[in-house]
């Protein structure tokens, strides 16, 4: 039969364009309406947090608890604005696609409603808490009923569960649906946590923790819908995955199966992770609805979906469990026992769980080594869990950095231990953002997990390894859900909790070391403008606010070389705008006030002499730096050059160094000086021990001197071998100078006599009681 064309387009093909078109819009507003439900929910709790910390405010009359509600207050408004906008935009694209509005129009808006109940909504119309009694969802009558199955999604997700879809070929449409809406939204919210991450690691120190916790506030106020939609999207791809009907269309269609698998992929990283195991169970049963169809996948199966899913559920069982890992591991042997006869993996977490309390009831990481290096990725998924799980119960710094040592080594062990690394991240970032949804409720919990957190992130920043494993996508994915829990720790969490700002510099640690999102210039300046907006409503000085906002790391490195703290960062870049407007400025003037010994508010104070010396400071410290540094390898050298730069270009400045670093200047400085740029000198020369001990033998009476080769040789661990050449090698003088080099260190406090009598009963011993003659 011949199809009619009209202007050169099929009718068949307008129909099919249309019937796309139409169902394009229907996802659209289902979308939205997802999106609103979860920005309405979110507003209804802040709400209700809001009244309680005012009420207890009152009650207590206590004026400490009240910036806290005056800042719950603020974020409910924020939330409450952000709802009422999202219930707009799900009416209005409700409308768009011809369907009735999923919210209905009431006297006062959403927004007076939250305000004024305080988050009570027993006033509103309708019998559901979103709108209309079928819980915001589109009513019945306006599509056919499998269309209003799809759209429901998880506001009737028990409906959905029950009845699911009417054929294996509309299950697979809806997963097909779901699995883009999960991608697209997943994507969005990963893109602003990266974000997120990235300006927290460039403002770094410049920011206290109450300022750090406020400054993830307003971030994530900016954008609730879009967070929202990645949880409504996840709870719809679990949905979809676990239909029957879907499970049914993989028996006769190996490409149904494929796309099942990489659904559950997704859904192992996501909160709705116990359904990719549930999954993994009807999927490897051959008598199940799917019969044998995913048994050629049974390993991508325990490598891809039910490793990740484990690590995420863990983390997941960990928080619900309030820190109890003992009923977290046992809920964690329910969920997985369907798994144990169906597949080789399925063992292999039954043991790999065993090995997991025996490890926590010995107090050891050692059992876990073994199993990190068995079974593959589900070995290293149940290694990392055991060790998150041993951080998140060790009750002090000893036994953290007991299994701190042990993710570190783990991590620096090859492939396996990387990965096990990053299962235990994942397993912990997961947990901390559980908890942290849950409210102040959890604060006791996350104040006991926050130190795991530094103790990760600081194991895995020193372990070489893991660093060239970023690429790989089991630990990119487990960094990202490490460093995304800090978000929803610092923006759902008081800012009195303790350990958040840990959390925080914890994964900024992480983020500065491997990198994140790679921005263009462009994107970059929005981010910065962003960045900007956000701590002038955090109420920061404007100046300050455009100068950290647009700067580099400064602020961490002067943190860390000077020592100074958030206050005094914000203060230079209040006073000192240049210093930040490019990385070699800052560091310009950071080297100078290091080599004349600057520290805190001593550094503050010679900046500010610089200042009155030469406005420009900074661009004329740039200028000489090259200069100063030479190759590199005379770390002295350049020490002495920047002194005596600042002492004939900024006289003032050099003679306040003078007074509040008595140790850089005068005779014994001068002494200690010469003694490292002769020890640098002849570093790495044939027989350069013989020669320090000769330089200390000629000048025995310098004490200052002859003891600074004692303190670099004792810095970089080879003063004993030192002492054993000289005992084997040196002649008399060699001996004697050594000697003299040795009681002057004791007697400056270079060494102490428990740092001798080390050395006494160590392994060369006979050579330094042969030295010290004692």
């Amino acid at each position: 039969m011949a199809t009619r064309v009209t202007g050169g387009v099929s009718s068949a093909g307008a129909s099919t364009a249309s019937s796309a078109a139409a169902e394009a819009a229907r996802r659209a507003a289902e979308a939205a309406r997802r999106a609103a439900e979860e920005a309405r929910r979110r507003a209804q709790e802040a709400s209700q947090r809001a009244l309680a910390q005012a009420q207890l405010s009152k009650g207590l009359q206590d004026a400490k608890n009240a910036p806290k509600a005056g800042v719950a207050a603020s974020q409910a408004r924020q939330l409450a604005t952000a709802a009422e906008k999202a219930t707009q935009r799900a009416n209005n694209a409700a409308v768009a696609a011809g369907l009735p509005r999923p919210f209905p129009t009431a006297e006062k808006t959403f927004h007076d409603a939250l305000m004024k109940d305080g988050g009570d909504f027993s006033s509103r119309p309708g019998r559901s808490l979103f709108g209309t009694p079928a819980l915001g969802a589109f009513p019945a009558g306006s599509r056919s009923e499998p269309t209003l199955r799809h759209l429901a999604g998880p506001a009737v997700a028990q409906t959905a569960a029950a009845t699911g879809a009417t054929s294996p070929d509309e299950a697979r449409a809806n997963l097909v649906a779901a699995q883009q809406a999960y991608d697209d939204a997943s994507k969005k919210a990963e893109e602003l946590n990266e974000a997120l991450n990235l300006e927290l690691a460039k403002l770094g120190p410049a920011l206290t923790d109450e300022q750090k916790q406020q400054y993830v506030q307003q971030f994530r106020a900016k954008y609730p819908d879009e967070f929202a939609a990645e949880e409504a999207a996840a709870k719809q791809l679990n949905d979809a995955l676990n239909d029957p009907q879907l499970l049914e269309a993989a028996r006769n269609n190996p490409d149904v199966a494929k796309e099942s698998l990489e659904a559950a992929k997704s859904l192992g990283e996501s909160s709705q992770a116990k359904g990719a195991l549930e999954w993994a169970g009807k999927a490897l049963d051959p008598n199940g609805p799917a019969g044998t169809a995913f048994e050629s996948l049974k390993d991508q199966i325990d490598d891809d979906v039910v490793a990740t899913a484990l690590t995420t559920t863990s983390g997941q069982l960990l928080a619900e469990n309030n820190g109890d890992v003992q009923a977290a591991l046992e809920q964690l042997t329910a969920i997985t026992e369907p798994l144990v006869q169906l597949s080789e993996g399925g063992a292999s977490v039954k043991s790999g769980i065993e090995t997991i309390k025996t490890a926590l009831a010995s107090g050891s990481p050692e059992p876990l080594l073994e199993l990190s290096k068995s079974d593959g990725k589900l070995g290293a998924a149940l290694a990392g869990v055991g060790a998150a799980y041993g951080l998140a119960s060790a009750t002090n710094d000893a036994i953290r950095g007991e299994w701190g040592d042990f993710i570190k080594d783990l991590a620096s062990s090859g492939r396996s231990g990387a990965e096990a690394a990053a299962f235990a991240m994942r397993t912990l970032g997961e947990s901390g953002r559980i908890a942290a949804q849950t409210g102040e409720a959890a604060a006791t919990f996350l104040s006991r997990l926050a130190p795991a957190f530094g103790v990760v992130a600081n194991s895995v920043v020193l372990a070489d390894h893991f660093k060239d494993m970023v690429d790989d996508p089991t630990v990119g994915s487990a960094l990202q859900t490490f460093g995304d829990a800090v978000a929803w720790v610092g923006a759902l969490m008081g800012t009195g909790l303790p350990g958040v700002g840990q959390i925080i510099e914890g994964v900024g640690l992480v983020v500065s070391a491997f990198g994140s999102l790679l921005v263009d210039k462009e994107k970059q300046e929005a981010l910065d403008n962003e960045s900007e907006s956000i701590l002038l409503e955090m109420g920061l000085d404007a100046d300050v606010a455009e100068t950290l906002a647009h700067g580099d790391d400064q602020p961490e490195r002067l943190s860390s070389d000077l020592g100074l703290s958030p206050a005094q960062i914000q203060d230079l870049a209040k006073r000192y705008p240049t210093m930040f407007d490019a990385p070699g400025l800052g560091q310009a003037v950071i080297d100078a006030a290091k080599a004349c010994g600057m520290k805190g508010s001593d550094a503050m104070g010679f900046i500010d002499t610089l200042a009155k010396g030469r406005p420009d400071f900074a661009w004329d410290l740039l200028g000489v730096m090259p200069n100063m540094r030479g190759d590199g390898t005379h770390p002295t050298a350049t020490d002495e050059s920047w002194r005596t730069y600042v002492q004939g270009r900024y006289p003032d400045a050099y003679a306040y160094a003078q007074q509040h670093a008595p140790d850089i200047f005068g005779q014994s400085a001068e002494s200690r000086l010469k003694a490292g740029q002769d020890f640098e000198h002849y570093a790495g020369t044939m027989d350069s021990p013989l020669v320090y001990a000769n330089l200390c033998e000629q000048n025995k009476g310098d004490e200052a001197y002859i003891s600074e080769f004692i303190n670099r040789m004792k810095d970089n661990g080879s003063l004993d071998s030192f002492v054993q050449y000289i005992n084997q090698y040196g002649l008399d003088a060699h001996r004697s100078g050594a000697k003299a080099a040795l009681d002057a260190a004791v007697k400056t406090g270079v060494l102490s006599e428990a740092d001798v009598q080390n050395y006494l009963n160590g392994s060369n011993g006979d050579a330094w009681h042969a030295i010290l003659g004692r």
